[in-house]
């Protein structure tokens, strides 16, 4: 028997809703659920990779995942499924954390923020009495409400998901050169790569990147494609472009599609408005093109100032992903004793 808990919503009138766990006969219905709101926040852009809602096996067999682990919650009124929600688990910066990636949750528009509080309420109880203190939540870019509704409850912007067509118009006046990386400019792209760390563990970012050894680069430099830009005998910035191996159901990129990650890209302070990084990625972009590859997917820290301005003129964002960091001591005894 699986668990059930009853509760009511005020509403135009009075309803009983219950919280049990989610079975495999409920995974259509949250599938149907999940496609309805990805059109509805994301189907107006061409950017947007369709192919989640042409076929949604992957999103399926994710909740049967879930069903099997006894990890996914619904909400229903009677038999009809209002929401759901689950979660990964996975260590943070080596804090054990909770991560709710956009294909995990979704609830009808209808008392949609009760449905999520509900939800949210009842899986955060199973975190905390586990000391999983962090808490991670994607959800569509577009969706207003909810985004507020996680402000309220104290999650905080984190990074955002974005697409652009790779027949995107680009407009630069060349002044750099700008040429694909090679075995003799390792060393020199070490050097950058190492000074792109130091600029995401400084203010406002304080973010954490780990070290990349000279053999990583290396091999980054073989598989990859990153193009790096010259001013004289100068390397003043880099960008590095893959090709998707297969669907990603956490950002929701699509097979074959351009993915700038690893190392990223990344422009010297000192040569920042100067057209550097459109020129790194116009070459990025043709890259894509001369490839087949008709779209292409960045993520970028919300906390990152310049990466916010850049990225946003040619890339339209579509997922957002909030943190709530919760006190660690919660689980203290002598709290619980005089709670």
């Amino acid at each position: 028997m699986h668990e059930q808990w009853m509760l009511r919503f005020e509403g135009d009138m009075r309803k009983e809703y219950g919280v049990c766990r989610m079975q495999e006969s409920d995974v259509a219905r949250a599938v149907d659920i999940w496609v309805e709101q990805y059109q509805r926040y994301c189907g107006r852009s061409q950017s947007f990779p369709c192919n989640w809602i042409e076929g949604t096996s992957e999103i399926a067999g994710f909740l049967y995942e879930k069903v099997k682990a006894g990890t996914a919650l619904t909400v229903k009124s009677g038999n009809r499924l209002l929401g759901y929600m689950t979660y990964d688990e996975f260590p943070f910066n080596g804090e054990k954390s909770a991560f709710c990636p956009s294909i995990a949750h979704a609830a009808i528009d209808e008392h949609k923020e009760e449905v999520y509080l509900t939800l949210y309420k009842h899986v955060s109880r199973e975190w905390i009495e586990r000391n999983i203190f962090n808490h991670m939540w994607t959800i569509f870019y577009n969706d207003d409400e909810l985004r507020a509704i996680l402000f309220d409850w104290g999650f905080g912007s984190y990074l955002i998901d974005a697409f652009a067509g790779t027949d995107n118009t680009v407009v630069v006046n060349p002044a750099h050169v700008i040429r694909k990386a090679e075995p003799r400019d390792v060393a020199t792209l070490c050097g950058l790569v190492e000074e792109s760390r130091t600029y995401y563990a400084s203010p406002p970012l304080f973010l954490r990147r780990d070290r990349y050894a000279e053999d990583d680069i290396v091999e980054i430099v073989k598989r990859g494609n990153v193009f790096v830009a010259w001013r004289d005998d100068d390397a003043i910035g880099f960008i590095n472009v893959n090709v998707s191996q297969g669907d990603n159901r956490i950002d929701l990129s699509a097979n074959k599609s351009g993915l700038i990650d690893e190392i990223g890209a990344y422009v010297k302070p000192e040569f920042r408005g100067r057209g550097v990084g459109r020129e790194l990625l116009r070459h990025a972009f043709d890259y894509c093109r001369d490839n087949g590859i008709v779209r292409i997917h960045v993520d970028y820290e919300t906390a990152n100032p310049y990466a916010n301005k850049f990225w946003r003129k040619y890339f339209d964002p579509m997922l957002l992903s909030l943190r709530r960091t919760i006190n660690k001591n919660i689980n203290d005894e002598h709290i619980e004793g005089n709670g």
